[in-house]
């Protein structure tokens, strides 16, 4: 009897326990599913994180603080099948979404509503931006935001990536149906020049910046819609009327960039240009023995002085690489209403070469970029910046060291006095493994490849020794 009331006293505790058990499962798998629901609605941005070893949905300040000021409503449309998109490419956009409550993105397929390629007058595979406030409209090939090493697929028979363009190219469509603001740019032809790249052309083009290429001579002069003048990697002078031409654009106001080519050039009228501004052309190539890159002096890091308006978006450690480039102190203007400034300099251990020997070898601090600007009334202000190198914007440099701010100084220098154009030239992010930079290798070099283990062999050898002592 007492055996039987133990088994149902049992009975009921196991039941018990059971639907305890029972109970406790469902409210967890409740708990579970509540989670998932409520994560669901959070932002991808708390939920998703950026393991790509490039972060290209690292959004950056720029594109950021530009968004915060967005008060008009914005529309991304994209216009392919979502389902067959590169997911680097969606994810990117519901990050970029999340930035702005005036930001929507929209998918279309084209092949399921074909009516909208006529609607907006592009191929399919396409994003267009819209603002409904401006009534405009831009757009570019999604095909745009991947780059792609085309000689790799000519020699090796596969492509590979190069860089992820998202943010430049979406920032910038962004900008364009918000502002009609444009500028027009004029590279010199002539004089042997090196052709501005189809890297910065793209660069410019993202704030509103077109290029056109002008010889002064057979077009009887600088163009009057021209807003900025570039010469860059000349090597054969200007003549004296392309002089006299410059020298009156920039006292009425005009913007002039020289970048100097990187060879001991004798180009006399380009140098009195530059003297007339308060730039002294040193003769050779400049070398700095302080800050240079791996064994070679004449590669080196210019010291940035972000106090100059031309610089002035860059932190004071920013990294340059400059290569083969001339040099020049600051002299007395022509006119006292010209100012001259630099804001990229060697360290003390400058030298300016023209020889071989110690004596074609002159030490000195020397400025590698300087700006110089005249005040014509109080609207208009002339500007000549010079680089000593067209290394700024060498493609194979900066293709190769992504990590410079070679082009981000540059499109300041283009955009500094357009007070109408936003500088939002973002650069791709580059997909390649980055070169890291490091001034004056060679000390590190010895220090690690033959100090450092020398140092550990003579300490093991030496513990070797009073062991067997023992």
């Amino acid at each position: 009897m007492n055996l039987h009331k133990i088994r149902e006293a049992a009975g009921r505790h196991s039941s018990r326990r059971g639907a305890l058990s029972a109970a406790i499962t469902a409210l967890a798998v409740a708990v579970v599913i509540l989670v998932n629901l409520l994560a669901a609605q959070l932002p991808e941005h708390w939920t998703q994180f950026d393991l790509t070893d490039s972060g290209i949905y690292d959004i950056s300040d720029t594109t950021r603080d530009y968004l915060a000021d967005l008060d008009e409503d914005v529309v991304i449309h994209v216009l392919a099948d979502k389902d067959s998109l590169d997911t680097r490419i969606v994810r990117f956009l519901a990050t970029y979404e999340e930035l702005s409550s005036h930001l929507s993105v929209e998918y279309t397929n084209p092949v399921v509503y074909p009516s909208v390629l006529t609607d907006y007058g592009v191929d399919s595979n396409t994003i267009v931006v819209t603002c409904e406030a401006t009534g405009r409209q831009e757009s570019f090939s999604i095909d745009d935001i991947i780059g792609y090493d085309i000689m790799s697929y000519y020699y090796y028979g596969s492509y590979n990536e190069t860089d992820f363009d998202g943010e430049g190219l979406l920032t910038s469509a962004v900008d364009g149906v918000l502002t009609d603001a444009s500028r027009t740019i004029y590279q010199t032809t002539g004089h042997d020049e090196t052709a501005l790249s189809s890297t910065v052309e793209t660069l410019l083009a993202k704030s509103h910046l077109s290029i056109s290429s002008v010889n002064l001579l057979t077009n009887n002069g600088i163009p009057e819609d021209c807003d900025l003048l570039i010469i860059n990697d000349p090597t054969r002078d200007l003549a004296a009327d392309e002089l006299d031409m410059i020298l009156e654009y920039l006292s009425t106001g005009g913007q002039v960039i020289y970048n100097m080519a990187g060879a001991d050039l004798s180009l006399p009228n380009l140098e009195t240009l530059c003297a007339t501004y308060g730039m002294d052309v040193a003769p050779g190539l400049i070398a700095d023995t302080q800050r240079y890159y791996q064994n070679n002096p004449y590669w080196f890091f210019p010291l940035v002085d972000n106090s100059v308006d031309v610089a002035s978006g860059l932190s004071s450690d920013a990294t340059l690489l400059f290569c083969a480039s001339r040099g020049f102190t600051l002299t007395d203007p022509a006119r006292d209403s010209i100012t001259v400034q630099s804001f990229l300099t060697t360290s003390e251990e400058g030298v300016a070469v023209t020889g071989d020997t110690a004596e074609d070898q002159t030490p000195g601090t020397y400025a590698v970029a300087a700006t110089a600007t005249e005040e014509i009334d109080d609207n208009i202000t002339g500007r000549l910046t010079v680089f000593g190198s067209d290394s700024l914007i060498n493609d194979a440099i900066n293709s190769t060291f992504t990590n410079l701010d070679n082009l981000t100084l540059f499109t300041s220098a283009v955009t500094v006095d357009f007070d109408d154009i936003s500088s939002l030239s973002i650069e791709p992010v580059s997909l390649q493994t980055p070169t890291n930079t490091i001034s004056t290798g060679g000390i590190w070099a010895l220090l690690l490849i033959f100090l450092v283990p020398g140092a550990l062999l003579i300490y093991g050898f030496i513990r070797w020794l009073r062991r067997q002592k023992l």
